[in-house]
């Protein structure tokens, strides 16, 4: 073999190789690209599923919502009522034991005003018709009545910022950060505000014991913390807590299209 031969087969050897590399090069980048397209389209597929599971968990919690507000009204409404007739049938028939039942009257009139507002909270068509601003007046009042602690309310939201759902869901992540104050932080102020301008904003804040939140958060206590947490998530908010031991506890709910303020 002389040496053009040689030559030749050299160069016939080395485009062999070059075009074995280029295929294989091809072959790995287009493996690549299918898998990259079939995990993004299994990403799509998990947060559809997430979503609507989310969707289904709501539904349900506002099924039971409406239960137990319809409970309430029809049930414990009517037992109070029923006690409210006797005791009038008691004054009628004993004339002399209407002192007796004047402190009576008081927290009777007090309790049958607490399960009113309570039911309505509870309502979720109520909720949906009356909108989100007074409904959270509604729970300021019913907050108000229990005594617990001083409420301070300011409101400057407008409609049409938030959907139907969205504001739905932020009353009930609302009324479960009430319950968490009145659960276990000792405060004296709540502070509840809300905003559209310029930034969507929703703060719900108290003067309490507050709380070491990495530490809270994985106990068995956390419940309710999660549940905010996973009800923002679920309705597109940014929920942030800002806590720590003797400083109270600030939540501030945002936008997720928005940026929140530390």
């Amino acid at each position: 073999m002389n040496e053009v031969d040689v030559g030749l087969a050299i160069i016939l050897t080395t485009l062999l190789v070059l075009l074995l590399v280029a295929g294989l090069t091809i072959s790995v980048f287009i493996s690549s690209r299918q898998r990259s397209k079939q995990l993004i389209e299994l990403e799509k597929t998990k947060l559809t599923f997430e979503k609507e599971l989310r969707k289904v968990e709501n539904e349900v919690s506002e099924q039971l919502y409406q239960q137990f507000a319809s409970e309430l009204h029809d049930n414990l409404g009517h037992s109070l009522a029923c006690i409210r007739i006797e005791i009038e049938n008691k004054k009628l028939d004993n004339p002399g034991f209407v002192a007796a039942f004047e402190n009576i009257d008081p927290y009777l009139e007090e309790a049958v005003k607490e399960l009113r507002l309570l039911s309505k909270s509870m309502n979720t068509d109520y909720i949906a018709n009356i909108g989100l601003t007074h409904a959270l007046e509604l729970e300021v009042e019913r907050q108000k009545q229990l005594k617990k602690f001083q409420v301070h309310y300011h409101n400057s939201y407008s409609d049409k910022v938030l959907d139907k759902n969205q504001e739905l869901v932020l009353f009930r992540i609302s009324q479960e950060i009430v319950h968490n104050v009145l659960k276990h932080s000792h405060a004296k102020n709540f502070r509840l505000s809300i905003q559209s301008h310029p930034t969507f904003a929703f703060i719900a804040m108290d003067d309490g014991v507050g709380f070491l939140f990495d530490k809270i958060i994985e106990g068995p206590s956390a419940s309710g913390l999660k549940n905010i947490l996973r009800r923002s998530k679920m309705a597109d908010f940014i929920c942030n807590v800002d806590t720590a031991p003797g400083q109270g506890c600030r939540f501030e709910i945002t936008l997720r299209t928005t940026t929140s303020s530390t």
